[in-house]
């Protein structure tokens, strides 16, 4: 049996001494359950299936992580990409390259809180540690509950409520790295959400590849999308210096 400061301090310090991670990424949503806890519908995770508005949303990636900043996501329609340096976010033909202060793997979607999910446990008062199994790595599970209800919206419990949404929370951690393998969140005492990593592969060789954008894709700069989304509002892109965010949003402010 571990203990809740023991835990934090991994968790902390994930994603530890992890080099490669690959494997399926898988999240499913009850929409009424969590609506009905917090009142308002959670954002669809990075990735999900655009239109879909049925009370269950599942959805499931491919994804492949070099820490600290190589990852690839991949799912129906979507795809995330960075190499360190760059980023890329589109489909299998046409992607767009993003500045690179979008290279950060939480731009990837929720496997961003998977590697990273120190940021999970502020707010939240922590049961007793208790070991387990997941995908024939050994964890600790967990059992959490917002320390403040009151102040559930904000901080961290805003990132619970996008990622991993509930009003209670078990966790299942990598005793190795600190990662997160497995959440289920609980509203009115039943299950409203879980994610899960599935057929891991863990410290294997990953080719380069796997960090660029599909061979043959088209690739466009964020430049250019910027500049045909304002064109398409009316606004003459040449009059915005779309390396000002200060512009942009006030254009953007004024097509809409």
């Amino acid at each position: 049996m571990g203990t809740a400061a023991g835990l934090r301090a991994l968790v902390t310090a994930a994603p530890g001494g992890l080099r490669t991670l690959r494997g399926a990424l898988t999240t499913w949503v009850q929409r009424d359950l969590v609506a009905a806890a917090h009142a308002r519908r959670p954002p669809l995770a990075p990735g999900s299936p655009p239109g879909d508005d049925g009370p269950e949303v599942l959805a499931s990636w491919y994804v492949v992580v070099a820490p600290p900043d190589r990852w690839r996501v991949v799912g129906r329609g979507h795809l995330a990409v960075s190499d360190g340096e760059r980023s890329w976010v589109g489909t299998s033909t046409l992607v767009t390259e993003r500045p690179p202060t979008r290279a950060s793997i939480h731009d990837g979607g929720v496997v961003g809180t998977c590697i990273h999910p120190a940021a999970l446990l502020e707010g939240l008062l922590l049961g007793e540690p208790g070991e387990d199994e997941v995908e024939g790595r050994p964890c600790w599970v967990v059992d959490a509950r917002p320390a403040d209800p009151a102040a559930a919206r904000g901080g961290p419990q805003a990132l619970l409520h996008r990622d991993l949404a509930g009003v209670e929370h078990r966790l299942w951690f990598d005793r190795a790295t600190g990662i997160l393998l497995r959440h289920e969140g609980y509203a009115d005492g039943r299950v409203c959400s879980w994610l899960a990593l599935t057929d891991l592969v863990v410290d294997a060789p990953v080719d380069v590849a796997e960090f660029r954008p599909p061979p043959g894709a088209v690739v466009r700069s964020h430049h250019e999308l910027l500049r045909d989304h304002l064109a398409g509002m009316g606004i003459d892109p040449d009059t915005v210096d779309l390396d000002d965010p200060v512009q942009v949003r006030a254009a953007l402010r004024q097509g809409a």
